[in-house]
């Protein structure tokens, strides 16, 4: 064979060889293409404020990626039906994701054996922080986390306070509360926060927990006291209401609204979601319901979204042991 036709020959090989590796790349990147069909956020809660939370989401998330996002609801068993449908049932593909509050990753592993594990699911954002509020009775011995704090002391379990149900979310913050206080308060479970705020306004019983949309416009029109938000900080729309740290209760418990996708989703595809959701968290349709709810918008990725998480379950679990509504 002549040095001609060798050299045809490897030159021959080195295009083919570049082709191979053109189209392996052209393989990879179809293989990541995303979206590829219209996403779903799966709310695992009846129809209220969640799902329109999600659905303000998916106007912008439309926007951006030029696909449809549609809203499923899977209600029942505080959440945990909704979460082990995406978790377990889902393309790890990034097109069916759980919009839900933390319970179903932070609270409910600890309180009922579940067909999922928290690492089934893996953190996108965090999109929301409540935040929720404790207000009082007017005329209560009390004004403030101060004087409030010193009546329980005085008069243990006598101070009573009302909760949307037992093991839910304002029961366990309004417990998590007298614990970091060290005082000994009475819960009053009711079917929902609406009912509990509407007994404090009457005052039958003197505190309810909340979000900020139950509690604050009642504080607003001199019904009830707006006593203590629980965020870390205080939110931007609830700039007159301090947090109990700064009323000397070591507490920082922010209600956290996020999504999660299947555990097996690709890094790409998490990665793009989380960019689109930051920037639809300061779209129009956000910020609208975000003001018409008194919720506060805050976008964290995945990695903060994650340990947020890990310290709240990590939170939750001694204080359901002690209530006695641990597994």
């Amino acid at each position: 064979m002549s040095g001609m036709d060798e050299a045809g020959i490897g030159r021959r090989a080195l295009l083919g060889g570049l082709a191979a590796m053109a189209g392996l790349g052209l393989a990879s990147r179809a293989a990541f293409a995303f979206p590829t069909q219209p996403i779903t956020f799966v709310v695992p809660y009846a129809p209220g404020s969640t799902d329109q939370f999600a659905r303000a989401f998916g106007t912008e998330m439309e926007k951006i990626l030029g696909k449809n996002v549609l809203v499923e609801t899977r209600p029942g068993a505080g959440g945990t039906i909704g979460a082990n449908y995406v978790a377990k049932s889902a393309k790890p593909d990034g097109h069916t994701l759980l919009f839900s509050t933390s319970a179903p990753l932070s609270v409910a592993p600890h309180q009922n054996q579940l067909p999922y594990a928290v690492s089934d699911l893996r953190p996108v954002a965090r999109v929301g922080l409540g935040p929720n509020v404790m207000g009082a009775r007017v005329g209560a011995p009390f004004n403030d986390v101060k004087s409030l704090v010193a009546y329980a002391k005085a008069n243990p379990e006598k101070v009573t306070f009302g909760s949307a149900g037992t093991g839910g979310g304002t029961h366990l913050s309004g417990e998590a509360f007298a614990l970091a206080a060290d005082i000994k308060l009475t819960h009053v479970p009711f079917p929902g926060a609406t009912p509990a705020v509407a007994a404090t306004v009457g005052g039958t019983i003197d505190l309810a927990l909340g979000f900020a949309q139950s509690i604050v416009p009642q504080a607003k029109g001199g019904r009830m006291v707006a006593i203590a938000q629980f965020g870390k900080t205080r939110a931007k729309i609830l700039p007159d209401v301090p947090t109990f740290a700064e009323s000397g209760v070591d507490l920082a418990l922010s209600p956290l609204v996020g999504i999660w996708a299947p555990k097996a989703t690709p890094d790409a595809v998490v990665q793009q979601l989380a960019a689109v959701i930051e920037k639809a968290a300061a779209g129009p349709a956000v910020i609208a319901f975000a003001q018409s709810t008194m919720t506060e918008v805050e976008f964290a990725g995945p990695d903060v979204f994650g340990r947020e998480i890990a310290e709240e379950s990590a939170m939750m679990k001694p204080l359901l042991v002690k209530l006695g509504l641990a597994k």
